[in-house]
């Protein structure tokens, strides 16, 4: 019984460490930002769009993109720390600065977007 107990007590933890591992991953946080992009075109979210653009040539960029164009090819972190990182991304061929920051242990949140 004894040996039983160890290897749940293992197996919970290597489940920890893997969930930790995957929502502090760049694939997690690349697919939580192009996820909240399509959503905010898709639903025409002009307002989030004019808080996050740059300046008032990203904010009509996003603003006549149509829910057909899908943010995608997003890079892996180009920098940052563990609380806001910096990706690029692409939308209807045109590159975008992204910068995401931590809302809380498994959420990230889209706070600014520039057009290049």
């Amino acid at each position: 019984m004894h040996s039983k107990s160890w290897w749940l007590a293992l197996g919970l933890f290597l489940l920890g460490i893997s969930t930790y591992i995957f929502f502090n991953s760049d694939f997690y946080t690349a697919n939580q930002l192009n996820y909240q992009m399509n959503k905010m075109v898709s639903q025409k979210e002009y307002q989030k769009m004019k808080s996050i653009a740059s300046n008032q040539n990203t904010y009509s960029f996003l603003k006549n993109l149509s829910s057909k164009n899908k943010f995608q090819d997003t890079t892996d972190s180009q920098g940052g720390s563990n609380q806001g990182l910096y990706y690029v991304t692409v939308v209807k061929n045109q590159t975008l600065d992204v910068y995401i920051c931590k809302v809380n242990a498994i959420n990230w949140q889209v706070i600014y977007v520039n057009k290049q």
